[in-house]
């Protein structure tokens, strides 16, 4: 009854990924459109080197995903492709495929939409006060990942850098640039410092850092990057970073001693946080989907993602807020099951 039906997914993340493979082990074909040359999201793309809080290899959680939707027979996957329009006919979904590389176009037919487009690193450069792109050996998180899965932390000169300094919130909780917390960056620094500490053993880290947000069983990190290896935390707002020809100088306020403070690092990391990409608004564009006021598709009711309010169409992963990978996953299952009781009502009706 279902082996002439098919979900379209948009996006090739964690949460794409997991809602491809549940549609396809319940027998309905999948058309899985990414806009970028590789399936896994920012993980793969950023090398992601272990996953937060429990230093879980990348590759372990997300390479059994893209396998299974490059091998499955059910699964049909455009890579570097967009979906450029659609045209709604009774209970099906007549979708056009851009393809970027080579603009081949192709047509598909489906029965129900996913959308699962993930989110971006914010680009740091957009906030003058860090000197990103001007300052050498100021690199953001996702940069000290490629770093981090390489087995090498080395400054533009080749040095290894012994005193690093973390800013947290960098393009996150802060009304210049974007007023939400991406939930992730505290943790994912923490685990970046102790993996440093592994790789480093006499390095200095210092965490400069508004407030500490390791939610749920991330806050293990925390105690763990002080009471084993020695990390330093220093409750501040930086103001200004300077390169003084050799050295990183950091200048900013300690709010807990409520003065200003100065340090001089070999080498600075900000964690970037999480904002929605080109692609979220180009699909919301495509099919008519809500907003919200900082660029998320809106749900129908906030607290259930995976409903668009749209018939047929369901969201899931960072494209609706904010979050870590095993929420995405958890997300893309959430999506597929509500689009797989859909087609199957669907089908029903048919009957």
């Amino acid at each position: 009854m279902l082996n002439d039906k098919a979900i379209l997914v948009i996006g090739g993340g964690p949460a794409g990924l997991q809602a491809s493979k549940d549609i396809a082990e319940f027998g309905i074909k999948v058309v899985l459109v990414e806009k970028n040359n590789e399936l896994g999201g920012a993980p793969i793309r950023w090398k992601y080197h272990t996953l937060a809080p429990d230093f879980v290899p990348t590759e372990k959680v997300l390479g059994p995903l893209i396998n299974y939707a490059k091998n499955s027979n059910l699964i049909t996957v455009y890579t570097n492709s967009i979906v450029e329009s659609y045209e709604r006919k009774d209970d099906n979904f007549n979708v056009r495929i851009l393809n970027l590389k080579n603009k081949s176009i192709h047509y598909e037919k489906v029965n129900a939409v996913i959308v699962a487009t993930g989110f971006e690193h914010f680009n740091a450069a957009l906030d003058p006060r860090y000197g990103y792109g001007v300052n050498p050996n100021v690199i953001g998180i996702n940069e000290l990942e490629i770093m981090i899965s390489n087995g090498k932390i080395l400054r533009h000169d080749g040095k290894i850098p012994k005193r690093i300094g973390f800013i947290l919130c960098v393009g996150s909780r802060d009304k210049a640039t974007n007023q939400w917390c991406c939930t992730v960056c505290c943790g994912v620094s923490i685990k970046q410092a102790i993996e440093i500490k592994k790789l480093i053993p006499d390095s200095q880290i210092y965490i400069i850092y508004m407030d500490i947000r390791t939610i749920g069983l991330w806050e293990k990190l925390y105690w763990e990057s002080m009471e084993e290896h020695h990390i330093n935390y220093i409750r501040g707002r930086v103001g200004e970073i300077y390169w003084t020809g050799e050295k990183l100088l950091v200048k900013g306020e300690d709010t807990l001693v409520r003065g200003p403070f100065e340090a001089l690092f070999d080498m600075i990391v900000l964690a970037v946080g999480m904002e929605p990409g080109e692609g979220t608004k180009q699909v919301a564009k495509v099919f008519g989907l809500n907003l919200n006021q900082y660029g998320f598709l809106s749900p129908r009711i906030p607290n259930i993602h995976y409903d668009s309010g749209k018939d047929g169409i369901f969201l899931a992963g960072a494209c609706v807020a904010p979050m870590s990978v095993e929420e995405a996953i958890s997300e893309g299952s959430a999506a597929a099951l509500q689009a797989i009781k859909y087609v199957m009502q669907k089908s029903k009706k048919v009957l």
